[in-house]
């Protein structure tokens, strides 16, 4: 807030502002954090598909 007096419905105001402002960054943050754990949930299960991938065709080549 800047050095001036304010009234109070002005610093309600800035304080809902204030608030406001706080409340998206968290949400920003969380929002983030969920999309890191769902990039790696994904990784995880490619990595998972292509080992499978990769053994069958081994098995595949190797037995048949």
């Amino acid at each position: 807030m800047d050095a001036k007096v304010l009234d109070g419905c002005d610093l309600a105001t800035e304080l809902v502002h204030e608030i406001r402002a706080d409340a998206a960054e968290d949400r920003f943050f969380t929002n983030r954090a969920n999309m890191d754990m769902a990039d790696r949930v994904i990784s995880i299960v490619v990595t998972v598909l292509v080992a499978a991938c990769v053994c069958a065709l081994l098995a595949h080549v190797l037995f048949v």
